[in-house]
């Protein structure tokens, strides 16, 4: 038994909370669609925490609503034996996201999930993309369009060395952010009034990639395992500004589900008509890239199947994957032969684990040291 504590950061309401308070059972632009219910992220977090007590675990979980004592407080009054880690943000900033395991490894407090290079790697895409290249990974060929008044923020070479459809997404962002129907573009013109318009609502530059027509696997990886691929099917229609949407995930088609996208894709685990060898293919492609931005525990490594060559293209590599129960990830561990609740527990396994072969190989003034600095900081305070 093991006492584990579950952190997570939301500062405002939730907006699923807000859609059951308004009755909202279908959306607007068809209301004969019956909205299916969607957990809160604190029901999420619940459920969890649920999976973990049914292992045997002593479990709780503490929201720090972005405030840096709450976090300290949560980690470092009573320690935990181990911390699952589900902050994807601080200070409303996706970018911090990786300075909260930062202070984990600072204080000693185990927890599960990924290193602070790996999630702050794989949030700046150009830099995971070479570093994919380097290890001999197939990505889409692509540039980066740097923001900024000064210099040459802002422009776009004339002669890209890219073959179009092209897709613009921010350099910098996840979870499909700044994605929507106008990220895929067919002509100049279409890619400089895009790229003008990310870099004026983002304050990152734009990546600019080619279009990799074909079919969307997404294949999670728990431990060393590849499990089954998770396939995103897009069946078309328009957004809610009416325009034609590609076949890419948009953010709303992830995070709003009354909008058009969302209802203009569907999921299907595991992705069916691919030969074994393909999908052997696939997950060697995926595990080499968990590997080479330095993954642990867990993560989804999303690609697009190239429809000409049958080459396994990879888009990103997500070191912070939604484990909530919904999700691609446990669709996945579903289709493994695991329980939800068996993963959730595995996961905090391998966490306890290292802890138990750190304590062995060192023990050192690290925790005293610290002690005696708070102690000297709240008194001067």
């Amino acid at each position: 038994m093991a006492r584990i504590l579950i952190l997570w950061n939301q500062i405002d309401d939730d907006v699923y909370e807000h859609y059951r308070r308004d009755n909202r059972r279908a959306p607007d632009w068809d209301p004969s669609l019956e909205i299916e219910p969607w957990e809160t992220v604190e029901q999420e977090i619940e459920l969890i925490q649920r999976a973990l007590i049914d292992g045997g675990h002593v479990a709780y979980h503490v929201n720090i609503r972005d405030n840096f004592q709450n976090l300290l407080d949560a980690v470092h009054r009573d320690p935990p034996d181990c911390v699952v880690n589900l902050v994807e943000f601080f200070r409303d900033d996706p970018e911090q996201e990786h300075n909260v395991p930062a202070l984990f490894e600072l204080l000693n407090v185990p927890y599960t999930g990924n290193r602070p290079v790996a999630l702050s790697l794989c949030q700046k895409k150009p830099q995971a993309k070479a570093l994919l290249a380097a290890a001999g990974l197939p990505t889409p060929r692509g540039i980066v369009v740097n923001g900024g008044d000064g210099g040459d923020g802002g422009a776009i070479p004339r002669d890209l060395g890219l073959r179009y459809p092209l897709i613009v997404k921010p350099a910098h962002d996840d979870a499909s952010g700044g994605i929507d129907a106008g990220s895929v573009v067919h002509t100049r013109e279409e890619l400089e009034a895009r790229v003008k318009l990310l870099l004026a609502e983002h304050t990152m530059s734009a990546l600019i990639e080619e279009y990799i027509a074909g079919r969307e696997l997404h294949c999670a990886i728990l431990g060393t395992e590849a499990l089954p691929l998770y396939e995103m099917r897009f069946k078309g229609g328009v957004d809610d500004q009416g325009r034609e949407l590609p076949h890419i995930i948009t953010y709303r088609a992830k995070w709003d589900p009354y909008s058009r996208d969302h209802y203009a894709v569907e999921s299907k685990c595991p992705a069916e008509d691919l030969s074994p060898e393909v999908v052997a293919r696939i997950q060697d492609v995926a595990l080499r890239a968990f590997r080479a931005v330095e993954c642990r525990d867990y993560a989804r490594v999303d690609m697009r199947l190239d429809e000409a060559t049958g080459e396994p293209y990879i888009l990103e590599v997500n070191p912070n994957p939604d484990l909530a129960d919904s999700c691609a990830f446990a669709q996945c561990v579903r289709a493994s032969g695991r329980t939800y609740g068996q993963a959730m527990n595995e996961i905090v396994h391998y966490a306890l684990e290292r802890a138990k072969l750190k304590s062995r190989r060192y023990t050192g003034p690290t925790d005293t040291l610290l002690n005696e600095y708070l102690a000297r900081h709240a008194a001067a305070k």
